[in-house]
């Protein structure tokens, strides 16, 4: 049955009914819900929320939702009223959230807690949250929110807390704080606030808590700070474009509790005023430009846990009054210029657990009893003048990680409790006047890593447990007085990648390399050791560097040597060395230096491989029977100088036949050759002249690197027969140079033969050989498609090209502009702090990509100085970056600069 036709006015007006009453069925289902309900699931649809954090927010697995049956109060991160179903508290922390807060959240009139802390968000922090005009407590830090602070803060009347910590903020520090009278707490630090401190921060009558460290802030600390009387923390640190003194006025914040003002650029005197803070426990002043003396006053400072004015340009001595500060847990002075004596109540302190004053001028004994709390964590008095012996209880209560004592005056023996310090990490008590035997024990520690004992006048034996230490990864014990044998078993130690003994009198021959399975460096110069080199040195599979100089060695040079897969230098000179240098040394494509001045040694230098064409002559020097290669003396064609049976065989071949064989072979290989170059030219030629496109096309040109030429500059050498360096099997080298004035080297690869798994393994080898060179850079390749209906052989870079990518990175950084080239605008190297921060971070890349694995730092170290490169606005809050209690501080102990030990 048809419906009746209708007149176009009436039905566009039952339409218009339908529309409406559609609309209000709309409205009317949504308000339904209960607002707080429908506030949750605005929330849960408008962010988006990976980590499907907000599963339990479904009302089909919980039932119907009403005022009277608040199911969403069970939900994660809700919290209501028990008596009247109101929503609280709304926790969305560390859910990975990201999106933008929707405007229903409004309806959550009831809210007293927001936290949103430990997400993604980022772009402008929606205003809609200054709405919430119930909130105490709204938590936004540890996001990117990255805009300007929008206005309207000030609506939260009743806000106690407000985090906005580790952020992206940019523009001026907000004003309209300053109108929230009941605030007690304010956190904006670790964004790029800019501008200067307003005065009008001042005039917070109950604020307790003030961080605004970590921003590009400038100018002078204002005074009127002093004026916030109820303030008991205050973090102001890593702001580097302020500037002056600190305040006097400071000194009115009497319920102060921890103050830290580091890396900020301040000058002058510290104020002794501060003196009367008598509530203070943290006094952070490091890594400014702080001149004059340490005030006496601060020997009132009787609450005081950890003071730490290090990195400054303080003078006079430290004062002897703060031995009387009984709750000092940590004092750190460090590179300042410091003189006069440790106070000896330094000893005496029950807490003490670090002691850091290295880089000062200080003279005198270190306190004979400190360490005797039992409490004692780490103590770095290196570089300065001490003297007398180490105190014999420092490591009572082993506790005691780290002992750094180096370049001092100290002598005496060791203690031998010291052997028994199990939490012993770090030993470092190079450049002293130490004298007696190392005590036997050191290698049983569990922890134990680190041990330098050079330059000191050790005698008598070296302890053979060493060679059991479990950890042990550096041992330097050069520079002594033993005059005995190295222990048989010195090489067993499990991780050992670095032993250095050279100039400390070692006598007999060189232990078996027996266990030496984890070992880089090798250094046993300048000692008085005999007998021949162990030939089990092949064991020795990670040895990149081995020193025996200046020793009295006999014997032949083993073969086993230049079989080691990453052996990068090899000193042997200064001993009495016979027969020949082994041939194989000229195919160890790792091999960056070889010295092998004043010896015995007989025969031709090889000529062939990569490194000894490029040798000084320095290196054969001294060797009268050496003869060819660098060397102006030429070899005899008909005898090679006497040589060891056993190396003959293995390095000359001893048929006739044989030679013959290889003669017609290089006759016919030679005929062959100039038959196909022939040939090749011939047809080229033919090619120039009859074909339009010149082979030059389509060409793919695929960098490693930034390059300022393409691939039609680079074919343009291909036709110049002048500028071919030379020929190879699997193509022609040329000289090519570009129009930026590059000159390079491009190896044009035949394209016209049948590709086969031998050619194809051929061409990729030299490419694996180019990257790994340390003296040339793989710019890029550059292929061709034929009709090279051929299949393309894909191609991957090589994993070595990483060293090559180094190599670029290392010669960039040496100018500002290369500098430039290598960091990304877009990822912030516009901005001063963050370029800065950049560099820090490429600068441990280095160190950790060193071609030495030994030189690499420790992971331990690594992790350091990562913390120390961290970005400072980020730092969360601990004792020397930024507030908290971390036992590592960030600047770090005296040896820092050291490169031991393990690879990153």
């Amino acid at each position: 049955m048809k419906l009746p036709f209708l007149p176009f006015p009436i039905t566009f007006f039952f339409f218009f009914l339908f529309h409406l009453f559609r609309t209000s069925l709309l409205v009317f289902s949504a308000t339904t819900l209960p607002l707080p309900l429908h506030s949750l699931l605005s929330v849960k649809t408008a962010l988006k929320d990976p980590l499907n954090t907000f599963q339990d927010w479904n009302l089909s697995r919980t039932g119907g939702g009403s005022i009277q049956d608040p199911v969403w109060c069970s939900w994660s991160g809700v919290k209501c009223n028990p008596t009247a179903s109101q929503i609280t508290s709304l926790d969305l922390s560390h859910r990975n959230l990201s999106g933008v807060i929707p405007d229903e959240i409004s309806y959550l009139t009831s809210l007293v807690l927001l936290n949103l802390s430990g997400n993604a968000f980022d772009g402008l922090l929606s205003p809609v949250i200054f709405e919430l005009s119930s909130l105490r407590i709204l938590d936004i830090s540890h996001n990117n929110f990255n805009s300007e602070f929008p206005p309207g803060i000030s609506k939260l009347k009743f806000l106690r807390v407000f985090n906005a910590y580790s952020n992206s903020f940019t523009g001026p520090l907000p004003k309209e704080f300053v109108n929230l009278r009941l605030l007690e707490e304010l956190n904006l630090g670790g964004s790029y606030f800019k501008g200067e401190i307003p005065r009008s921060y001042g005039s917070f009558l109950k604020l307790k808590y003030l961080h605004l460290a970590g921003n590009k802030l400038e100018g002078p600390l204002p005074p009127e700070l002093g004026f916030l009387i109820q303030l008991e923390h205050m973090e102001l640190g890593y702001n580097e474009l302020l500037s002056g003194n600190v305040p006097e006025e400071f000194a009115l914040l009497t319920n102060l509790q921890y103050l830290d003002i580091s890396e900020c650029n301040l000058s002058g005197n510290l104020p002794p005023q501060l003196g009367n803070l008598t509530k203070l426990e943290n006094l952070l002043l490091f890594m400014n430009q702080i001149t004059g003396e340490i005030p006496v006053s601060y020997t009132n400072l009787k609450a005081l846990k950890a003071l730490d004015l290090s990195d400054n340009q303080l003078s006079g001595t430290i004062p002897e009054g703060l031995s009387s500060l009984k709750e000092l847990t940590r004092l750190s002075l460090l590179k300042n210029e410091l003189t006069g004596e440790i106070p000896p109540g330094i000893g005496e302190l029950p807490y003490l657990d670090t002691l850091a004053l290295w880089n000062n001028n200080l003279t005198g004994i270190l306190p004979q009893n400190l360490g005797s709390n039992g409490n004692l964590l780490w103590v770095d008095v290196s570089n300065n003048s001490l003297s007398g012996p180490i105190p014999p209880n420092i490591c009572q209560g082993n506790k005691l990680y780290k002992l750094i004592l180096f370049s001092n005056k100290f002598f005496g023996s060791l203690p031998d409790s010291l052997a028994n310090c199990t939490s012993l990490y770090r030993f470092r008590i190079q450049d002293n006047q130490l004298n007696g035997s190392i005590p036997y024990g050191f290698g049983l520690l569990p922890n134990l890593s680190f041990v330098d004992l050079s330059k000191n006048n050790f005698t008598g034996e070296i302890p053979e447990d060493l060679g059991n230490s479990q950890q042990l990864h550096f041992l330097n014990i050069s520079v002594n007085y033993f005059y005995t044998a190295l222990p048989k078993n010195i090489w067993s130690a499990p991780n050992l990648q670095i032993f250095s003994a050279s100039s400390c009198k070692l006598k007999s021959k060189i232990p078996d390399f027996i266990g030496c399975i984890s070992l880089y460096k090798i250094e046993l110069q300048e000692n008085l050791l005999d007998g021949s080199i162990p030939r089990d040195i092949g064991h020795c599979e990670r040895l990149v560097s081995l020193n025996l100089s200046l020793n009295s060695l006999t014997g032949i040079i083993p073969l086993e040597i230049s079989t080691l897969p990453v052996i990068a230098d090899v000193d042997l000179s200064r001993n009495f060395l016979t027969g020949s240098i082994p041939s194989n040394f000229a195919n160890c494509s790792t091999l960056e230096s070889f010295n092998v001045s004043y010896n015995l040694l007989t025969g031709p230098i090889p000529a062939s491989g990569t490194i000894f064409p490029n040798l000084h002559p320095s290196s054969f020097s001294g060797n009268q029977g050496l003869c060819g290669g660098v060397l102006p003396k030429q070899c005899a064609e008909d005898a090679s100088g006497p040589r060891d049976t056993e190396v003959r065989q293995r390095q000359q071949p001893k048929k006739t036949a044989g030679a013959i064989v290889w003669i017609m072979a290089a006759a016919f290989g030679t005929g062959l050759f100039l038959l196909v170059a022939g040939t090749r030219c011939f047809h080229a030629n033919y090619s120039r002249r009859y074909s339009d496109d010149r082979e030059i096309g389509p060409w793919k040109l695929t960098a490693f690197q930034r390059l300022n030429f393409t691939a039609y500059d680079v074919l343009e050498c291909l036709s110049m027969s002048d500028k071919i360096l030379g020929m190879g099997s699997t193509g022609t080298v040329y000289k090519a140079e570009m129009p930026g004035g590059e000159i390079i080297a491009v190896k044009k690869l035949w394209g016209k033969h049948k590709e086969n798994i031998r050619r194809r393994r051929g061409v990729l080898a030299e490419v694996d050989v180019l990257v790994m060179s340390p003296c040339l850079s793989l710019l890029g390749l550059m292929v061709t498609l034929h009709q090279t209906r051929q299949k393309l052989v894909p191609f991957e870079i090589p994993g070595d090209l990483l060293s090559c990518i180094v190599d670029w990175v290392r010669s960039k950084i040496k100018t500002k502009e290369g500098t430039i080239d290598i960091l990304d605008k877009n990822a912030g190297a516009s901005i001063a702090s963050v370029r800065e921060e950049m560099m820090q971070m490429l600068r441990i890349a280095l160190l950790c990509t060193s071609r030495i694995p030994a030189d690499r730092p420790s992971m331990r170290d690594a992790v350091l100085m990562l913390q120390a490169a961290k970005p400072k606005r980020k730092l969360p809050g601990s004792i020397v970056g930024g507030g908290g209690g971390d036992d590592d501080i960030v600047t770090a102990d005296g040896d820092i600069d050291q490169k031991p030990v393990v690879g990153c």
